[in-house]
């Protein structure tokens, strides 16, 4: 009888210690298909590359139906197309063909080393190189930060091109606006830290916590190039009125008043002091932006990573709506 115990102790041991393991795995598995998911359809988007300002290559993805309404998802620093990634496909499922560049400097597209080709008004033309030589029109945008920042001009220059606009964290400076301190240390930041990581600031700038995979993908485009675009870019906001490129902007906001068509802001609610109230900002002075709905998510600054599935939902609607 005590053999017998003996022996039936021993076999719910080792089949709880099978059952441990397998749930081990099991959990192990999970955790790679989460990832797989992560990273799938990013992995199946076939780039491709067109000349802007006659020597770069700009890389772009272009899914779904050519024949589908035409979404373009533009990204801003200092990420890439990858920032879409959760976002882009669903976007396709729901009948829209989709087209995420990206900028010059960033993602896939080609890297200038000289800073001095870095300027506002060059990635202004880049883009909009990008726009005519695919002959893009009535398209439904959505821009997030520097993307935003540049696509405003062009909106403001070129408004035909554009069915519907949606954006986030995107304001043409006039040098009028202050700087905050917060600001001028992230300036100070991607200027002289040798320790700058474009994934460090993705997750910074996000309430949710970014796997170390998901940091490293925001960091890989820029291997061995020392981040050059990204640190470029927080320097680029005029913040004096006599600054060309603020004589410029100014200008442009005249224009961009004028868009009368469909236009939308989508901003987080974490009251960064370089953003907060621009949203208001448009809304007020954009014919096109009045008696739209406007979004306060519950988000950082990286909306596409805080609130992907919401976002979808948001810009769906507003391009599927008859204004």
């Amino acid at each position: 009888m005590k053999r017998i115990q003996i022996i039936y102790y021993l076999f719910t041991v080792i089949l709880s210690s099978t059952l441990l393991q397998s749930c081990k795995f099991g959990e192990n598995q999970n955790q790679t298909t989460k990832k797989q998911m992560e990273d799938y359809a990013y992995a199946d988007w076939k780039y491709k590359s067109l000349k802007v300002g006659d020597t770069l290559n700009m890389a772009y993805a272009d899914i779904g139906n050519t024949l589908d309404p035409m979404v373009v998802l533009l990204h801003g620093e200092p990420n890439s197309s990858f920032v879409y990634r959760e976002i882009a496909p669903p976007i396709v499922k729901r009948g829209f063909r989709v087209i995420m560049p990206d900028l010059i400097g960033f993602g896939h597209s080609e890297k200038p080393s000289n800073t001095e080709t870095i300027t506002y008004s060059n990635h202004t033309k880049w883009l909009s190189d990008f726009f005519q030589t695919l002959n893009l029109k009535n398209v439904n945008l959505y821009a997030h930060d520097w993307g935003a920042m540049i696509s405003l001009r062009i909106v403001a220059e070129q408004p035909e091109i554009f069915e519907k606009v949606a954006i986030s964290y995107g304001y043409l400076h006039d040098g009028t606006e202050g700087i905050p301190e917060s600001f001028k240390g992230f300036k100070e930041y991607a200027k002289k830290d040798a320790n700058f990581s474009a994934g460090n600031i993705m997750n910074w700038g996000s309430y949710k916590k970014l796997s170390d995979s998901i940091i490293a993908k925001y960091d890989e485009p820029f291997k061995n190039t020392d981040f050059v675009a990204a640190r470029r870019f927080p320097w680029l906001i005029p913040e004096n009125p006599s600054d060309q490129e603020a004589i410029l902007n100014k200008k442009l906001n005249e224009e961009l008043k004028n868009f009368n068509k469909p236009f939308i802001t989508i901003w987080g609610n974490h009251n960064d002091p370089m953003w907060v109230g621009k949203d208001s900002i448009l809304q007020k002075n954009i014919k096109g932006a009045q008696n739209q709905k406007h979004y306060l998510l519950e988000s950082n600054h990286f909306i596409q990573e805080d609130k992907p599935e919401e976002l979808v939902e948001i810009l769906i609607e507003f391009f599927k709506k008859n204004n």
